[in-house]
Formats: C-alpha cells, sequence, structure tokens
C-alpha cells in the first residue's frame, strides 16, 4: 500500500475510532477526518471533491423525510393510532405487546428509528404505569422492533438509504427483498420476549384504565390531522410507484417534506427546520469524503480483493461474509459509516471477478440485512436504543445493563444472522 493509502486509512481509523466512541461528536470527528485527508491532499483530482465523493441523493432523501416526518409528528398522527392500537388489545397484555411491537416496526419502515421510540415510548409508559406492569419486555421488544421494521422500506434506515441510492433500487425493491427475512425475525423477536418474560404477561390489563385513554386528545388541529393523512398516503404511494415514475427518492422526500410544511405548517418554517438533524446530515458529508479518500487511494480495493480471496469465487460464501461481517460490526460501532465503507467495496466487486460477481443484487439485500438488523446486538448497537434505555432510566428509574441487554440481543442477532443467510441462500 503507497504512502497516501495508508496515510488515509490511519485518518479514518482515528476518525472512527472518536464516532465509535463517541468521545468526541461523531460530525465533528467525520469533518475533522474528511478536512485533514484534503489538508494533506490525499485526492487525485481534490477540485472533484464534492461534486464525485457526496452522494447528494441520500442527504436530500434524508432531509426531506427528516422534515416531513417533524410535520406528520406534530399533527398527532402518530400518537392517535398507537392509542387505537392500545384500546383494541383489550385486557391482554400479551396482545398490547404484539400490537405496541407491530406498530413500532411498522412505524420503523417509514419514519427513522428515533423518532419512531421518542413516540412510542411515552404511549407504552403511560399504559404500563397505571396498570403497575413491568416496562422491560415492552422496551425490549420495541426496540428490537424499530432495527428490524427499518430493514423493511428504502427510508426505512440509513443504511438502506444509503444501498438504495448507491444501487438504483427503489422502495418496491427493499420491501420485496429484505422486507420477507424482516418478517420472520419480528415474529421470532416478539416470540422471544413472550417466552422470555412469561410471567410478566399473565397478567391481564385494568379494562377501566385502557378505556381511559382518549386518541383524540393527540389531535391538535382536525385539519392538520386530515391533511397529515393525505400526504403520508400520498407520498407511500409515490415511493411504491417508482419503478413506474423513475421519479429520484430524494425529489420525493423533498417534495413531501416541504409541501407538507406550506400547506400544514406555513406559520412555522423556521420551527420546523430547527426540528431538523442538521448535524446527522453534516456527519453524513464528512463521512462520504472520507469514504471517497479511501477508495481514491486503494485502500478499499485492498479490502475487496481480500473478500473475494477469503469468499475462494464463491457467491454464497460472500453472501455470508458481508452478512456477518456487517451484522456483529453493526452491533459494536454506527451501522452508517460501517455502510459507507462497504458499499464501494462491494461495487469494485464485478470489476475484480465478473464471472463470480455478475448481479451485485443478492449482495445489497445482505449488507441491508446484516447492517440494519446487527443493529439489536448490544445496547449501543442503534441510536434507538440509546434513546429507549435513557427514556426508561429517567421515566422510571430502571436500568437494563450492558451485559443484561447483550444476552438478549445477541441471542436475537445470531438467530437473524442464521435466518438471513439461509434466506439469501434459498432466494438468490
Amino acid at each position: 500500500m503507497n504512502w497516501p493509502g495508508i496515510a488515509a486509512l490511519v485518518i479514518f481509523m482515528v476518525a472512527y475510532f472518536f464516532i465509535a466512541s463517541e468521545k468526541v461528536n461523531k460530525t465533528v470527528a467525520a469533518i475533522l477526518g474528511a478536512t485533514t485527508m484534503i489538508f494533506f491532499g490525499l485526492f487525485q483530482e481534490s477540485e472533484k471533491i464534492w461534486a464525485t465523493y457526496i452522494d447528494f441523493n441520500t442527504i436530500f432523501l434524508l432531509l426531506g423525510m427528516m422534515t416531513f416526518v417533524s410535520v406528520l409528528e406534530e399533527s398527532g398522527l402518530f400518537q392517535y393510532i398507537g392509542v387505537k392500537m392500545a384500546q383494541f388489545s383489550g385486557t391482554s397484555s400479551k396482545r398490547l405487546f404484539i400490537l405496541l411491537t407491530l406498530f413500532v416496526a411498522i412505524m420503523s419502515g417509514f419514519l427513522d428509528n428515533v423518532t419512531t421510540i421518542l413516540v412510542a415510548m411515552p404511549l407504552t409508559f403511560a399504559i404500563t404505569e397505571p396498570l403497575d406492569i413491568d416496562p422491560i419486555p415492552f422496551v425490549l421488544g420495541e426496540v428490537f422492533a424499530s432495527n428490524i421494521g427499518g430493514t423493511m422500506t428504502l427510508i426505512g434506515d440509513p443504511p438502506n438509504i444509503m444501498i438504495g441510492s448507491e444501487a438504483k433500487l427503489d422502495f418496491t425493491q427493499f420491501l420485496f427483498n429484505t422486507g420477507p427475512a424482516a418478517i420472520v425475525v419480528f415474529l421470532f423477536s416478539d416470540l422471544f420476549i413472550l417466552l422470555l418474560f412469561k410471567k410478566n404477561f399473565s397478567k391481564s390489563l385494568d379494562k377501566r384504565v385502557v378505556k381511559s385513554l382518549d386518541p383524540k386528545s393527540s389531535i391538535k388541529s382536525q385539519r392538520d390531522f386530515t391533511l397529515s393523512i393525505v400526504f403520508f398516503v400520498v407520498t407511500i404511494t409515490m415511493f411504491l410507484l417508482q419503478s413506474v415514475t423513475h421519479i429520484e427518492n430524494s425529489a420525493i422526500a423533498m417534495t413531501a417534506g416541504f409541501t407538507s410544511i406550506l400547506f400544514m405548517k406555513g406559520k412555522k418554517v423556521d420551527y420546523i427546520l430547527k426540528k431538523v438533524d442538521w448535524s446527522t446530515l453534516t456527519f453524513f458529508l464528512g463521512l462520504f469524503v472520507m469514504v471517497g479518500a479511501l477508495g481514491d487511494t486503494g485502500v478499499l480495493g485492498a479490502l475487496a480483493n481480500s473478500m473475494v480471496t477469503l469468499a475462494h469465487n464463491s457467491y454464497k460464501v460472500m453472501e455470508a461474509l458481508i452478512i456477518s461481517f456487517s451484522a456483529i460490526l453493526s452491533a459494536i460501532i454506527d451501522n452508517v459509516p460501517l455502510t459507507a465503507t462497504l458499499i464501494p467495496v462491494i461495487k469494485s466487486m464485478h470489476s475484480i471477478n465478473p464471472k463470480v460477481y455478475v448481479d451485485l443484487n443478492p449482495l445489497w439485500w445482505s449488507l441491508s440485512l446484516g447492517a440494519c438488523l446487527g443493529g439489536n446486538g448490544s445496547a449501543v448497537g442503534a441510536s434507538a436504543n440509546v434513546v429507549a434505555l435513557a427514556l426508561l432510566r429517567h421515566s422510571y428509574k430502571k436500568e437494563i445493563s450492558f451485559v443484561k441487554f447483550l444476552k438478549y440481543g445477541a441471542a436475537l442477532l445470531f438467530f437473524s444472522i442464521f435466518l438471513s443467510i439461509g434466506y439469501v441462500f434459498l432466494r438468490y
């Protein structure tokens, strides 16, 4: 490896360490890593950095969806659906658990996992507290469901957004390729928690408390509530029709986000835009530049060659490698930089061995399943995990320790890897 490659790898690993350990704000670490690479001249054509290496389709897709979710959240739509599901559960705590986790899984297919958890946790606590039910199995089930649900769609998890943008895969393709595996993992996850906490779910719910929940209290404006339903249905329909319309993901998301602001929150534009996670968007900019430097200096090419050698020209072995590698690492570190690193590696495999790697799509699905489902492996495997445990601690003064979460999460992760490998082997 030449000195630019060594320098790029060292800078990337240092930045990665600070991103994973959270010793420094991840956005600061990513931007400083990127600017350091530019400062030392590690790019072959520095004037093309911003145009060549930054995936603006991903950036604008995230910006549009963050804006859209903020508007819908203000309308009370998600809270309304959640309370309705809780009422439908009747007196069965098992049914309540299944409905809440199903609600979280479906929501996570269309919203980011953190937003889903922020909506679901207060609702869960509002039910479990007056009924004197242990919230821990509900928190675990909903955390697992948020990461599994995000695997099902193009917009459910940032790794899928990145993969879809790079590989030109649309919403429907994700739904029909990663969706089936995610559904089976979700069913196993719920069954796993129900069996593990069998005693907790033997208690019936107080019907009076459930009936006292009022879904209408979440509606601030009937007009905005109705519009939010219309916008949500139209946006999802546009994503589903991508194979027909050929409209870019980012264009759909940006149109949905800013049209909803215009019609629903026209007088609160600044307020809505402040709710957008600008730090995450800036983090992506730095990350794309760093990964671009690794590609420019030949580091990613060397990694791709190593994986191809390890697979011994076997497509099946490569699928298993990508799933296992990305899932295990995603339980330890953020799946966004991991995905950003592996995308160009997979992309280069066709040029390394065009006979074996004719169709890269099964490898993209392998990366999606591994990177998204891997978040369930540990308490820090996904942002949603950290937020949920913090809310539990704040609301109930209860803790799910890192080791305790690892015990449950590692078991689910092992099954997820096993299932995902079996799924891609059988289907592709």
